[in-house]
């Protein structure tokens, strides 16, 4: 009995689900698998591939990954992106390399395992969902273990790549020897110190964990040679050296050995190490060994190839985030440009393809006349740059001692010249048999470094939980860039770059600059009016002083009386005029931020008219040509008896008259 056509119409629907199922099964037995993002971050790379490839059963690694069921959603990519790779690494591995994956429920057996065996402790935090906020426990912990040794990595936050992380801890666990760096001992103290006075511990820089993540890290006595077995030397500030101690710096620099040496002219964590102070006692406190006498380190960058002016702090009137609208221009924020131009674009590789760097009231460096080997640019700013002199942001106390820094109201002008504040030397050709070609990298800010980049390292640029990266700060992967690339081991520079892509919204960018480059013109000529009538202000007071110096018809007892009396009256009018111009250059900044704010909302209700007007259109106009074309179709294949317009046309007939004619 043949099937009715609905029968027919459901076993081949089921014989569609039977398939897809089944291919289903076939497909995750055989472990094939296809990454189709623009990113690809699910799929490993040919680096992590031949590291998991070499990994033999003679000294196997268990990967232990703890990973919570529910997470909140702002780490659900996280997770899939975690456990993505490591299928996709068990997946390429031998017998050597075991992936065990746990998702351990609270207060259950597993969880407690992994506290007491790897100290992988879960971090409670909130999940706001339908309108309810729920507190859960999240496991995104990993161990590996090989034999005796051990790496973990406590959570995989946010900001972390995940493929960077995995592979930087089985090369760990499976190296017999790590290259070693060494941390120069200076006035600034990244490695730690105890502050006897306070009685306290300094703890050292997330900078030194990072590196020791990958290196082993050392310490280093600035009053002895550098030790033959340091790969790359890190000197912190190299102006608060002794002469002695520069020498051991320049012996290890010209036998060719790789450093990095940053010179910070005003390092906001502690001022008194900038390089025009003097040196701090060693100690501290009573009984404090004598500061030394700082050594020509000048003389030392220019043989190197720098040339440094350790009194100029840069600024860049370019600021990218409305967010940060209020931070000092000193704050430089090293990025692409609105005129297309983009440091980390076909640069060098420590730099290439980052997306931002941060700069904190640094430096510029210059090659030095004369110097026959590489400079490389790494960092620069743009070309709405200047500078401050470090005397002009601070303030000097008898006994509060150095204070700022201040930001100063009235600023070099811009130059319209790029200023390097970072740059790479290489390949110079040294005169004497022993030396080298120089291998070093030189930064004129440490404050990049700080503690705060590597928080926001960990946690990303999630600013407002909504999955997308806000910002995307590269201070932590410039360094491990430039130290990678000093030891010559750059199998982890590109894992680093294997990040979700950051997306900034351009047009909206676009649309709003001309606004916000009005803002900051109407701001200038507020601040320059008040500043005008300021100094119209005191040179009134300044002249009726100079009348009556000049009178000879008074002693001098009479005009110092009349002068300060003079001076009295003026300057309580200059306060009460300067209040007033404060107040009406507060109320015309008021005026020109809420005009600025009427602007870009402005820009943004029409973005978002436009997205919501606009996506239903190319269905509707789809719809409308099917539509279309079917009664175009139906038109063509209807006889034309059945249309309308044949019914309305009488049917022709037969007369017998017409028949007798054809007869």
């Amino acid at each position: 009995m043949a099937l009715s056509l609905r029968h027919h119409r459901l076993v081949r629907f089921v014989s569609l689900v039977v398939l897809a199922g089944s291919l289903t099964y076939a497909t995750g037995r055989t472990n094939l698998r296809a990454d189709v993002t623009a990113e690809g971050l699910s799929k490993i790379t040919d680096t992590t591939r031949e590291l998991v490839a070499s990994i033999s059963t003679e000294r196997p690694v268990m990967i232990h990954a703890y990973v919570s069921r529910e997470v909140p959603r702002a780490l659900v990519p996280v997770r899939r992106r975690l456990l993505n790779v490591l299928r996709e690494i068990e997946a390429a591995a031998g017998d050597g390399l075991s992936v065990r994956i746990v998702e351990p429920a609270p207060y259950s057996e597993a969880a407690q395992e992994a506290v007491d065996k790897f100290g992988i402790v879960p971090r409670r935090m909130l999940d706001r969902e339908a309108g309810r906020t729920e507190e859960l426990q999240v496991f995104l912990g990993l161990a590996f273990v090989s034999g005796p040794r051990e790496q973990v990595i406590p959570f995989m936050d946010q900001g972390l790549s995940v493929e960077y992380e995995i592979a930087r801890a089985l090369r760990t666990v499976t190296s017999d020897d790590k290259k070693v760096i060494g941390i120069l001992r200076t006035d600034a103290a990244i490695m730690g110190d105890f502050d006897l006075q306070a009685r306290t511990q300094k703890p050292a820089w997330r900078i030194v964990d990072e590196l020791r993540k990958q290196y082993e890290v050392r310490t280093l006595n600035p009053n002895v040679e550098v030790p033959k077995d340091v790969d790359v030397l890190f000197v912190p500030q190299l102006s608060s050296l002794t002469q002695p101690q520069l020498d051991h710096v320049r012996s290890y620099v010209e036998a060719g050995r790789p450093a990095l040496i940053t010179v910070d002219p005003m390092p906001l964590f502690d001022l008194r190490v900038s390089p025009t102070e003097p040196m701090i006692p060693q100690g501290g406190g009573f009984g404090a060994a004598p500061a030394g006498q700082k050594g020509d380190y000048k003389g030392l960058l220019r043989d190197l190839g720098v040339v440094w002016d350790d009194t100029k702090i840069l600024y860049d009137a370019y600021n990218p985030h409305p967010m940060f609208a209020d931070l000092p221009p000193h704050v430089i924020f090293v990025t692409k440009r609105p005129d297309g131009t983009d440091p980390f674009k076909n640069a060098d590789p420590i730099v290439d393809g980052l997306t931002e760097v941060v700069v904190l009231f640094g430096g510029e460096i210059t090659p030095s006349e004369g110097h026959e080997g590489e400079f490389v640019p790494l960092l620069s700013t743009g070309k709405t740059a200047g500078f401050n002199r470090f005397d002009d942001m601070v303030q000097r106390h008898i006994l509060f001692g150095l204070s700022g820094p201040i930001v100063p109201k009235t600023r070099a002008p811009i130059d319209g010249q790029v200023h390097t504040i970072a740059a790479r030397i290489k390949g110079a050709e040294a005169s004497g048999e022993e030396q080298k070609p120089k291998n070093l990298v030189v930064i004129a800010d440490l404050d990049l470094f700080g503690d705060q980049f590597f928080a926001m390292h960990e946690r990303g640029g999630d600013l407002d939980g909504d999955g997308l990266e806000d910002i995307r700060f590269d201070n932590v992967t410039f360094l491990m860039n430039a130290v990678d690339a000093l030891a010559g081991d750059e199998a982890f520079v590109e894992l680093r770059k294997r990040r979700p892509a950051f997306r900034r919204l351009t047009l909206v960018e676009s649309l709003t600059r001309e606004a916000r480059l009005e803002r900051e013109r109407e701001i200038e000529e507020a601040n320059a009016a008040a500043e005008r009538e300021l100094e119209e202000a005191q040179a009134a007071l300044d002249a009726a002083v100079a009348k009556i110096r000049e009178r000879d018809d008074l002693d001098e007892t009479t005009k110092q009386i009349m002068i300060k009396s003079v001076e009295a009256a003026e300057n309580r009018r200059l306060a009460a005029r300067r209040e007033r111009i404060e107040l009406e250059k507060a109320k015309k900044i008021a005026r020109v931020e809420a005009e600025h704010a009427r602007r870009i909302d402005e820009v943004r209700d029409r973005i978002r008219l436009l997205a919501v007007l606009l996506p239903p259109l190319p269905p509707l106009l789809l719809g409308a040509w099917i539509f279309g074309r079917r009664r175009r179709r139906e038109r063509e294949t209807t006889p034309r008896a059945r249309t309308r317009a044949g019914a309305d046309r009488p049917a022709k007939t037969t007369t017998d008259q017409d028949r007798g004619g054809d007869a």
